[in-house]
């Protein structure tokens, strides 16, 4: 079957079996084409991985002769991409994706099956309470997380610490004070004032919704919110004093504190680079950075409070979930899928290949084989017990009003002497005229 998309077919070949599905027979055909869409070119190995348990899966459920194999859809444009493909239906069977852009029952765009009730509970019993949100909508749940990276940690380059005096056994930043006094230090200029090692890196490229995720940790634990509550409004709220506070903090980093160079761009390749000393990132980039830069040495903690304030440091919504597609010929063979998966041992292959954190209670341990050797595992479990930050996924509009926000934190942190206050009006005004669409 040609596909329209360039990226990975996971392609499961099922011998010819009678399947039951709410006490309707199904019946499948052979061979049966499964496909899995995923946008994780960060990590191609990531999406291998999921087709290797898929292919278990498969064949701990008896079905001998299933095969996988995946690729991936480029991440600039994938969601135009996916809309192609199911309108075509030469879309994917699975797929990755926020439930609220794909749920079927209240989505943006409505294309991903809700889980059948015994699939649910055995990921609603399974997930890791910091996880237990991820996959679900409107109540139902959709799917499982892809990994468990949803929350950010602080990376801070030991060696740097060090050169300037510091202990990083007893000085690292407990608070967002402390955190942008540290940078101070570490930052690092020529003769002529030019910086020459970012104390402090933030994320400025890409698109709207990744800057954005980068940030709201330090916006929430500066006491700001996107929307309300009840997440109807956005005045008084993305514009209030703590949201301008937080943004112009943003621009004092590169403008005011001049501890940031946004010409050494993202934040991760100046980290391996030696160019920055601190960044945020999830758990995956401790093994990425021991796999890329070997000589950079580094320590992984929690993400720091704001003082009276100490939120999980996550990006405002459920991480990216694996779904099943409405048009899948196949709906029982992807839920049996599903169901399998939800076992540690899976948890484990599903991550292994990338550093990934795993998502099960099981597997999210220090007693974990896995979990337990990997650089972020302690900084990952101080983290799970702060305070719940807000979140904002649980309307559809979700993922277009984030990449508003985010675009705007990219304008903040490359325009000297903005008005942040002007452009945060001008920010929830869009967001209302957004949250007023149907």
């Amino acid at each position: 079957m040609k596909k329209t998309v360039v990226g990975l077919l996971c392609v499961l070949m099922f011998v010819p079996a009678m399947l039951f599905a709410n006490g309707v027979q199904e019946k499948a055909s052979s061979p049966v084409e499964l496909v899995y869409w995923s946008h994780y070119g960060h990590s191609p190995a990531s999406v291998q991985a999921f087709a290797e348990a898929v292919n278990l899966a498969a064949k701990n459920l008896g079905y001998d002769q299933v095969t996988c194999r995946a690729e991936v859809i480029e991440y600039s444009g994938y969601e135009a991409k996916y809309l192609t493909g199911f309108a075509s239906d030469n879309g994917p069977d699975f797929f990755l994706g926020r439930t609220s852009d794909w749920a079927l029952n209240g989505g943006a765009n409505p294309i991903a099956l809700p889980l059948r009730e015994d699939v649910r509970t055995v990921w609603d019993e399974g997930l890791a309470p910091m996880f237990s949100d991820s996959g679900m909508f409107n109540g139902e749940r959709y799917g499982f997380p892809v990994e468990g990276g949803s929350l950010q940690m602080l990376y801070i380059n030991t060696d740097h610490m060090v050169e300037v005096g510091l202990d990083p056994e007893k000085d690292m930043p407990r608070t967002l004070e402390e955190l942008t006094e540290l940078a101070k230090k570490l930052t690092k200029y020529t003769a002529s004032g030019k910086i020459v090692r970012s104390g402090f890196q933030p994320r400025y490229l890409g698109t709207g919704d990744g800057v954005a995720s980068k940030f709201f940790p330090y916006f929430h634990n500066m006491s700001a919110r996107l929307l309300s509550e009840d997440l109807t409004t956005s005045t008084g709220y993305v514009n209030s004093p703590e949201a301008v506070k937080a943004f112009q903090w943003l621009n004092d980093l590169v403008y005011g504190y001049r501890i940031s160079n946004l010409e050494f761009g993202s934040p991760e390749a100046a980290f391996q680079a030696g160019q920055a000393s601190i960044i945020n990132r999830e758990g995956w980039f401790a093994q990425d950075t021991l796999d890329k830069a070997p000589d950079i040495h580094f320590a992984v903690i929690p993400f720091v409070s704001g003082g009276s304030v100490n939120l999980v440091a996550d990006g405002a919504g459920s991480i990216w979930a694996n779904l099943i597609s409405a048009k899948t010929k196949y709906p029982e063979i992807c839920q049996d899928i599903f169901k399998e998966l939800a076992k540690p041992e899976y948890d484990v292959l599903m991550h292994e290949a990338a550093g990934f954190p795993p998502v099960l209670s099981a597997t999210l341990t220090l007693d974990n084989e896995y979990f337990g050797k990997m650089p972020y595992a302690e900084a990952m479990l101080n983290s799970k017990d702060k305070d719940p930050a807000p979140k904002y996924d649980s309307i559809k509009q979700s993922g277009s009003i984030q990449i508003l926000f985010g675009d705007v934190v990219a304008k903040v942190l490359g325009t000297p002497g903005i008005d942040v206050r002007t452009e945060l009006d001008s920010l929830a005004v869009k967001i209302d005229q957004l949250l007023a669409q149907n």
